[in-house]
């Protein structure tokens, strides 16, 4: 592993571990349905919705996301 590489790696990392303190929410409706309601700091949520809660699937598809891009630039950057 050279030094670029180790960069692409800390750099993923820190991205994920931000995406965690900041996480996507969503406010769930009796109905079933639901509504994006952004972005928030994962210990202060949305005050304008009552039940706002983290939209798990969602950050877990942004993670892949990071990941994929991330795994590319691994190996791009490979000697």
């Amino acid at each position: 592993m050279n030094i670029k590489q180790k960069g692409v790696l800390v750099a993923v990392i820190v991205v994920v571990i931000a995406m965690l303190f900041y996480p996507p929410y969503h406010e769930l409706w009796s109905s079933g349905g639901y509504i994006n309601v952004g972005y928030s700091w994962i210990f202060k949520p949305p005050k304008n919705f009552e039940y706002a809660s983290v939209n798990v699937p969602m950050l877990l598809a942004q993670w892949v996301g990071v990941l994929i891009v991330g795994g590319i630039g691994f190996f791009i950057v490979k000697d």
